[in-house]
């Protein structure tokens, strides 16, 4: 380890802090002039604030670092404990989002406790009584910053859990067939790699302060991939748009996959709704129905959009008739179970239409669609 501490390192660390506090400053400022407040949304926003946060501190850390007087010690010591605490913050909110991004749902309660939520709590108790133990951090005489014997091993364990996600997201990329799905568990990915070269270099030159500044960067990338995303998204309901469907329709034209099945939605009752409840419940009631298909094609290559209004369309690379039966089934049993367990002043259902093709021909998606909005309207006058 080479320390490189002096006067015009601490300058170097304050303005790279600065610089990044300004980047992340955008990065919030974008995310909530620019976006829906979706779960993942806010997730994203307290981690990018937890950066913000960490960023300031890193800069009052260089500031008193070496200043003299018992008052400087006292401020150094909390500023450095909040630094640390504030860093398993910004872990916790990052894989929190990851897995709902990988997975398309919260993590389950019981993997979070046990692999999230305990051991970030022993991280933080070391933390909280490393004034007693000097086991992370110690301040000397002359007030300057020292590493204590658990900071780096406490560093690496931090680091492992954006591996972790890391290696699920390459995992699920490779079951995956959309370009913009697959770019998005791709940035998600490679989100480890700024912090992890910055820590690197942080731990070999002692006195560089990288980390943080190299996660804003991350952050950075996540932002520019969310707002690709945005252009071809619902802003409602966070599913495909009609634009992003015209894609998709043009992608089994031109392809080689001959089985397509093309599945249409339209919510039963909607305008009653819409008319006693008002277009703000109508809205959350679009939401819902986006969350219960995502839940049904929750790990499989389907394609879901919403047309616009209250019609849906699910698109999936399999032309059996008996799987579409089946799927068509899955969804109107999804849609039932949340009416019986959600306690809202209304039933949600849907009418289902399906069209299925096994060989290309020119126009094929048109009709597809057109067949499967003919059978969703025979359902609707038949329910």
């Amino acid at each position: 380890m080479v320390s490189i501490y002096s006067a015009s390192t601490a300058l170097f660390n304050i303005g790279i802090n600065v610089f990044s506090c300004i980047i992340v400053t955008i990065i919030l400022f974008s995310y909530k002039r620019n976006f829906a407040s979706t779960h993942d949304i806010r997730l994203l926003i307290k981690t990018t604030f937890g950066i913000a946060i960490v960023l300031l501190l890193d800069i009052m850390m260089w500031l008193l670092n070496g200043k003299s007087g018992r008052l400087a010690g006292a401020l150094s010591h909390a500023v450095i404990t909040s630094y640390f605490f504030v860093q398993i913050y910004i872990v916790f909110e990052w894989v929190r989002y990851a897995w709902y991004r990988i997975f398309g749902k919260k993590m389950d309660v019981c993997k979070e406790k046990l692999f999230v939520i305990i051991p970030l709590t022993v991280f933080a108790l070391f933390t909280a009584t490393n004034f007693l133990t000097e086991w992370i951090f110690y301040i000397d005489q002359n007030n300057m910053y020292h590493r204590g014997i658990l900071s780096e091993p406490l560093a690496v364990v931090l680091l492992m859990y954006p591996v972790i996600i890391s290696v699920l997201a390459l995992y699920k990329r490779k079951g995956e067939q959309s370009h913009d799905r697959r770019t998005e568990l791709l940035t998600i990915a490679l989100f480890i790699l700024p912090p992890f070269l910055g820590a690197s270099v942080q731990i070999a030159l002692y006195g560089i302060s990288l980390l943080w500044p190299a996660t804003a960067i991350s952050s950075l990338l996540i932002l520019l991939n969310k707002e690709s995303q945005a252009i071809l998204q619902d802003p409602l309901t966070g599913l495909n748009n009609r634009r992003n469907m015209e894609k998709h329709f043009a992608m089994f034209e031109q392809g080689q996959n001959r089985l397509v099945t093309v599945i249409m939605l339209d919510l039963d009752n909607f305008k009653h709704i819409n008319d006693q409840y008002g277009h703000s419940v109508g809205d959350k009631a679009l939401h819902l129905a986006a969350d219960i298909l995502r839940s049904v094609f929750i790990g499989t290559s389907a394609f879901l959009a919403r047309l616009g209004g209250d019609e849906f369309i699910v698109i999936i690379p399999q032309g059996k008739e008996s799987a579409a039966r089946e799927t068509e089934q899955k969804i109107k049993d999804a849609f039932d179970a949340f009416s019986r367990t959600e306690k809202l002043p209304f039933s949600l259902s849907a009418s289902i239409g399906w069209a299925i093709s096994d060989s290309h021909s020119p126009g094929r998606m048109e009709r597809l669609l057109k067949e499967a909005d003919e059978k969703m309207y025979r359902d609707k006058t038949a329910g």
